[in-house]
């Protein structure tokens, strides 16, 4: 081909693909977009191919998706060009040409050129070589030389073996998006639920079963004629969407991003609801279709597993169910094949099995088709709802009879108020998952605690855990606490009300209905408490411990609340957020078993415990008493008797210096580290730190901020590096401290900060920062909260924005969940005056201009 035909070839090639484009959106007939996609291809690869006169010389072969006829409009086009034995210098230039004119079209290929028995090689070392040219399809050029590599797969090809390495190549897959699709942006393509998963079915079909083709899975002893119609609505659904993803992308992109899940919603025609957006909407049925690839996915592959022989094992107490290697299966000889009466009798086999893996195909088809069974007449039966609770008082396979139960629409057949969460997505910037998803990880993370091998990793839960005597109570808790998400109106008291007729309805216990209710109720009470306010302080603790009432309540709370936050998101868990909670605990569990001291006892015992830590230097209380009187009674409020001990060694001696002392150390959980600043008070000083934080890297999740009687700022910032690396802590100790004391003593003003870009959640999800400030009871005091999203620079803005505004910080609170911030401040007005509304409503709008 000269030039000038080349441009003309590409230009129609070009038209024709955007013609099938164009039709495509028209008709959404995805099937048929991708076969005339693919046929185009055909005929372009064999008009090329002839032009260079190839004859015999070599076979052209379609594989992978192109092989089977699924090109996606930017997908690669995947070709073996096949050769006898040996290359010679003319077939070279030749398939060198050829590949070289491919490109110029446009075309984006995956090629290989080998012989037959480079291939062969190839096919034994390589499933994934395999199984590219088990869906290989003859172009062009020498068909015997095709034959001979068909006949090569076959005899080669062993159902067994392949059947296990798939096996093992999905799971790896699988472990690359921690075992879950139902995450903010989902691959179609790769992850669990996703098209390769039904991919695997074909595969594994092909392997076993010559000319298999997908019409063959319509047969009883693979799926009922209702399965078998929603298996091929959701593979249409899903090629759809690819094509339609490409599309929007103009790439071939199988993440569905936020930036292209508003505009598909829009193509798919989804209208918003009161509650919902319409991109919300469309993603519950992309989680939806997930659901349901992921479960016909592991129905399928264990119905078309090529092993010829089963280990049966008869269960004697039961007519229902037998053993099937290594799963819980239904009798075949069981006629009635209506088992919503036994359903929860099926968990309850499963976990009474210690060895048993999973369920069987069979099991788990009649299972789902239960599911649709389940009335209020089940759900009223005393029987089956002590069956339940069986399940859950279980001490083993409790998550993974939830999961199973999920993944077969079980507990939302039978809590019909979390099957309104099922497959909901929330959009709040921390949590990454959907609604059911989380519940089922938090309650993955309360299982976590019962295991000896995992004690490492939360002793102290391990233990209360081991000891607490009513475990089902924190599972059921787990169930609800967000059971009400989406619904609009205060999520926590929705889900105690669901809690109320669930437990009448279920004659709980008064106790257990009251505890599980106000767990559901409280859920995010402990959080809150321990990542805004200042837990040194003992009315803090005291509050709080008011709240909790008793020690049952504090430990179920804790143990729930730890859970949670884990379950959010791996981003948003740190050893930070770790020690607040249990500090908290801590602290609230010796108020309340020891008669609940009086805040005044409370500092007399902290100056105690303070005072035998300093005796260890021979440090004595002459040494100090005049320092501690011109820090003032407030100080042993706002610093715990380990920080009042660290401080005092440091500073005895140096009660009015006239520079900055800058001290850093390591903080105590090994996390972190600590920087204390003393200096004689002036303004800009936590405006002109944060600064300095910003610039070399390290985020401030804490900071103490305190005016001594004589008139020193004594703050203690808790610092967690942005970016951890390996450092030489104690170069950066000296360069903190040293940095530190030159910006401070430095009189020019701080450089205006920028905000880095927002996340592309909170771009497409539109964000309201939200901004509040109340007094303090009757004191000059006033609380400062900022929920926005999370940005590089933001804490530096907020306070260049305060400080302009003659504001003072007291206290800070940095609370990063994600992507986003939950800020609190403890700020004052200049010389303690009093902000009026029209103040308060003024600084709210000037912060909300600069944070957006």
């Amino acid at each position: 081909m000269i030039q000038k035909e080349i441009l003309s070839f590409k230009k129609e090639l070009a038209l024709n693909e955007l013609n099938l484009i164009k039709i495509f959106l028209k008709k959404r007939d995805g099937l048929s977009y991708l076969q005339n996609h693919s046929q185009l291809i055909d005929k372009t690869l064999s008009k090329v191919w002839q032009d260079l006169q190839f004859g015999n010389t070599a076979s052209l072969i379609a594989c992978g998706g192109y092989g089977r006829k699924e090109l996606f409009p930017y997908s690669d086009v995947d070709l073996l060009i096949l050769i006898p034995k040996s290359r010679n210098k003319r077939l070279s230039q030749k398939i060198e040409q050829f590949i070289s004119l491919i490109w110029d079209l446009g075309l984006r290929i995956g090629h290989s050129v080998r012989n037959i028995n480079e291939t062969k090689i190839e096919i034994k070392r390589d499933i994934t070589v395999q199984t590219n040219l088990l869906e290989s399809r003859y172009l062009n050029g020498d068909k015997v030389l095709y034959k001979n590599l068909q006949k090569i797969i076959n005899d080669i090809l062993i159902p067994e073996h392949f059947y296990q390495g798939k096996l093992k190549e999905q799971n790896r897959r699988h472990q690359k998006y921690n075992q879950s699709a139902y995450q903010l942006e989902p691959n179609i393509k790769e992850s669990p639920g996703g098209l390769r998963d039904l991919q695997m079915i074909q595969w594994i079909g092909k392997s076993c079963t010559k000319r298999f083709t997908p019409e063959k899975l319509n047969q009883k002893k693979y799926l009922d004629k209702k399965n078998y119609q929603k298996l091929i609505k959701t593979d249409i659904f899903f090629k759809n969407l690819r094509i339609l993803l490409h599309v929007t992308a103009k790439e071939s992109e199988d993440r569905l991003l936020f930036d292209y899940q508003n505009e598909l919603a829009l193509l798919l025609k989804y209208k918003k609801t009161t509650h919902k957006k319409r991109s919300e909407l469309f993603m519950k049925d992309v989680y939806e279709a997930i659901n349901f690839t992921t479960f016909i996915n592991e129905v399928l592959l264990k119905k078309l597993n090529p092993k010829d022989t089963k280990n049966i094992t008869k269960i004697t107490d039961s007519k229902l169910l037998i053993i099937e290697d290594d799963y819980l299966e239904i009798n075949p000889t069981f006629q009635n094949k209506n088992i919503t009466p036994y359903i929860f009798d099926v968990f309850i086999t499963f976990q009474k099995y210690k060895l048993l893996k999973s369920l069987g195909p069979n099991l788990l088809c009649l299972l789902s088709d239960a599911a649709n069974k389940i009335n209020h007449v089940f759900r009223k039966d005393k029987s089956q709802q002590e069956k339940f609770l069986s399940i859950l008082k279980s001490n083993d396979k409790v998550n993974r009879s939830l999961r199973i139960m999920n993944k077969c629409n079980l507990i939302g057949a039978y809590i019909p108020a979390f099957g309104k969460i099922v497959s909901q997505m929330q959009h709040d910037l921390f949590h990454i998952y959907t609604v059911d998803e989380h519940i089922l990880n938090v309650i993955q993370n309360l299982r976590r605690f019962a295991k000896d091998e995992l004690k490492h990793e939360f002793p102290d839960c391990y233990d209360l855990f081991k000891n607490y005597p009513h475990k089902h109570i924190l599972y059921l808790a787990a169930l609800f606490h967000d059971i009400a998400k989406g619904r609009g109106g205060d999520h926590s008291d929705l889900g105690a009300k669901d809690v109320s007729e669930f437990s009448k309805l279920n004659h709980f216990p008064i106790h257990d209905e009251a505890l599980i209710k106000w767990l559901v109720k409280s859920h995010l009470m402990m959080s809150h408490t321990a990542q805004k306010l200042d837990l040194s302080d003992p009315r803090v603790i005291e509050e709080f411990a008011k709240k909790v009432v008793n020690k049952e309540n504090l430990t179920s709370l804790y143990l729930l609340t730890v859970a949670d936050i884990r379950a959010t998101s791996p981003h948003v868990w740190n050893q930070w957020k770790a020690t607040l909670l249990k500090n908290l605990f801590k602290y609230t569990l010796n108020y309340l078993e020891h008669d609940n001291l009086s805040h005044e006892d409370s500092i007399a015992k902290r100056k105690e415990k303070a005072a035998l830590i300093l005796n260890t230097y021979n440090i004595n209380d002459h040494h100090y008493k005049g320092l501690w009187e011109s820090f003032g009674g407030n100080y042993f409020y706002k610093y715990t008797e380990e920080e009042i001990a660290w401080q005092t060694r440091l500073l005895f001696t140096h009660a009015t210096p006239k520079k900055p002392i800058i001290r850093v150390r390591h903080r105590s959980n090994g996390e972190g580290i600590e920087v204390l600043i003393y200096q004689k008070n002036t303004m800009h000083i936590f405006n002109k730190t944060c600064h300095f934080f910003d610039e070399i890297g390290y985020n401030i999740v804490a900071a103490k901020i305190f005016t001594t009687q004589h008139n020193y700022a004594l703050n203690l910032f808790d610092l967690l590096d942005a970016n951890p690396k390996n450092v030489s802590y104690e170069g950066l100790f000296k360069f903190i401290e040293k940095e530190l004391i030159s910006r401070l003593e430095n009189s020019k003003e701080t450089k205006p900060t920028k905000l880095s870009e927002r996340s592309r959640q909170a771009t497409h999800h539109t964000f309201d920062t939200k901004i509040s400030i109340s007094q303090v009871e009757q004191s000059p005091i006033y609380q400062l909260d900022i929920v926005t999203d999370d940005r590089s620079g933001l804490l530096s803005l907020i306070s260049d924005q305060l400080s302009k505004e003659d504001i003072s910080i007291n206290q800070a609170k940095i609370n990063t969940l994600g992507s986003r911030a939950e800020d609190t401040f403890l700020v004052a007005y200049k010389d303690n005056l009093k902000m009026n509304q029209n103040k308060i409503n003024d600084l709210v709008e000037k912060l909300k201009a600069v944070i957006a």
